[in-house]
């Protein structure tokens, strides 16, 4: 039988793969979709490839406790987080997101030794912060020269998505004793797109959202770019979660900055700073850590 820290590590470092692949799939979509538009399509895609694959791996009958953790989970995590994370990208410099981002990779192990009574060992800790300060250095690397001020109303809204998306990885956590990890992302899913189907109908928005997707060749790239990120970044994801402590998981699951690196270098010909080498140089270190402990 295959030990539970690998599987766990193994789901991790995948998703963290898979959300890079998305990113840069998604980034030509995002010249043509608002960003909303493509939580709300990659949702409901994403609810759709998800029953198809639970009809072939059959579902579970579930106790109402973990049904309704998960929903939670997803309308906080998929529908609050991103609707957040999204409004505040318009007041958001560059060098504010990158902190954001790094606000949550501390906030999330914290909770979890608050909230679920994990004690990492001191080899785990030491990871998660070479990890942080790895991925920190690749995050202002990239950003480096940029001086876009933010506002105070965009770090709020960032703060508060932050926030959201932690709570969601605990409660997820506590779902997941009791459930496989493919039912869960199911329900976690359903619920945050029908929150955002909930946010696009009483706003009014919801035709101009969909229209761009009436183009055949935009939508079968979308679909391929939300296959991407729902199995390889949601399913790994909770399958993370369910196999090792959330701090590991959720640190593993955002190296998704230095898998990005190879892949832009590859496909949108970017060039990889000294600074970007040498952050990821550090991070790969805790990463070793991290899959030691």
């Amino acid at each position: 039988m295959i030990d539970p820290q690998v599987i766990g590590v193994t789901a991790a470092l995948t998703s963290g793969a898979s959300w890079a692949l998305g990113s840069i799939l998604f980034k030509k979509l995002g010249e043509t979709l608002s960003p909303l538009a493509m939580t709300l399509a990659k949702g409901i895609i994403s609810v759709v490839l998800l029953g198809i694959a639970l009809f072939f791996c059959g579902f579970t009958s579930l106790a109402t406790e973990p049904l309704l953790l998960m929903a939670a989970s997803g309308v906080l995590g998929i529908a609050i987080a991103d609707s957040l994370f999204f409004d505040a990208l318009q007041d958001l410099g560059p060098h504010a997101l990158a902190v954001l981002m790094m606000l949550g990779m501390v906030v999330t192990p914290v909770m979890a030794v608050v909230f679920l009574g994990e004690s990492p060992k001191p080899s785990t800790l030491s990871g998660i912060v070479l990890v942080v300060a790895g991925i920190g250095v690749v995050r202002y690397a990239k950003v480096a020269g940029n001086a876009q001020r933010s506002s105070v109303r965009g770090v709020i809204l960032g703060s508060l998505s932050v926030l959201c998306m932690a709570v969601s990885m605990i409660i997820a956590k506590k779902g997941l004793e009791s459930i496989s990890a493919i039912q869960a992302t199911f329900i976690r899913m359903l619920a945050g797109t029908a929150a955002m189907l909930f946010l696009g109908v009483t706003a009014g928005r919801l035709g101009k959202w969909m229209l761009p997707f009436r183009e055949p060749k935009l939508l079968s790239f979308f679909v391929l770019a939300v296959c991407v990120v729902t199995f390889g970044g949601f399913w790994l994801s909770l399958v993370a979660i369910k196999h090792v402590d959330v701090s590991i998981a959720y640190t593993l699951n955002s190296t998704e900055p230095l898998f990005i690196l190879p892949l832009a270098a590859l496909l949108l010909k970017e060039k990889i700073t000294l600074r970007a080498f040498l952050g990821t140089a550090v991070a790969l270190v805790g990463i070793g850590l991290l899959c030691l402990g």
